[in-house]
């Protein structure tokens, strides 16, 4: 008998969207699953966990130090730790607060901060070895399950690097950039299938940058051809962390509330 592989699908902190994206694949799912052994999937058992994993897929932003040290151990318990979504590839949302004054806005939600976690908001990467990334705010389903199925069959997936603006000339859409509109698809990733743009909303980075994307130039583009202000680009470029691949040294980072300052 072909011994099936052990599956986890975990949360960090996060609105879970990921794995509803991952739940809504349906009768899809239930095949997969026909393949594997689920470890650990909270929306879908309560079992003890298994001593040990071949594949997990992390969602969330370790953002307090029970999930530092939950997805450690994860790492030490399984073959390939995959990342999941915006807020495990890059912090998502909650990396918002690295660019702001991170204890004001911790008062500002607490009436009582003792004993609460308050770190800057890092990526699952900064803690541990991450094997693949599929990102996306939620993930692309689609894009899941034609990963989860070739890493069953031992075949390690690659993520094409080709940006949302191959997306939009697929789906024959109009350049949202020609428009005036603030939209990031020929720095960002694609796979999503470009639903953004084709929705006539401009692409805002959930899905992180396309690999040697020329950021910074494409910053000097925007402001130089389309008229738009620094500070609207960087209001952009904060929603999922992107700031980060803008700036060498983020002046957030480095305690210059220069940047800070943009979102009051």
């Amino acid at each position: 008998m072909i011994k099936k592989p052990n599956i986890a699908i975990i949360s960090l902190t996060c609105c879970e969207g990921c794995q509803v994206a991952i739940l809504d694949l349906g009768e899809r799912l239930l095949k997969l699953t026909e393949k594997v052994k689920i470890g650990d999937f909270a929306m879908l058992e309560d079992y003890p966990e298994p001593e040990n994993f071949d594949i997990v897929f992390v969602e969330g932003t370790p953002i307090t130090s029970e999930n530092i040290r939950r997805v450690k151990n994860l790492r030490q318990r399984t073959k390939y730790l995959i990342t999941i979504g915006a807020c495990a590839c890059l912090g998502g949302i909650a990396e918002l607060k690295n660019y702001q004054d991170k204890d004001q806005r911790l008062r500002y939600v607490y009436k009582n901060v003792e004993g609460i976690d308050n770190p800057d908001i890092k990526p699952v990467k900064h803690y541990v070895k991450v094997d693949l990334e599929i990102p996306g705010c939620p993930i692309n389903k689609e894009e899941f399950l034609d990963v989860a199925k070739k890493l069953v069959a031992g075949v390690f997936p690659k993520i094409p690097q080709r940006p949302v603006c191959y997306e939009c000339q697929l789906k024959r859409n109009e350049c949202l950039l020609q428009k005036g509109q603030p939209c990031l698809g020929p720095v960002i990733l694609g796979g999503c299938g470009a639903p953004c743009p084709s929705s006539n909303y401009p692409c805002d980075g959930c899905r992180g940058p396309l690999k040697g994307a020329a950021i910074n130039n494409f910053n000097n583009k925007l402001k130089e051809i389309y008229g738009f202000s620094q500070r609207e680009i960087d209001l952009i470029m904060q929603r999922f962390g992107m700031l980060n691949d803008m700036y060498p040294e983020p002046p957030a980072i480095k305690g210059n509330l220069k940047v800070n300052k943009l979102i009051d």
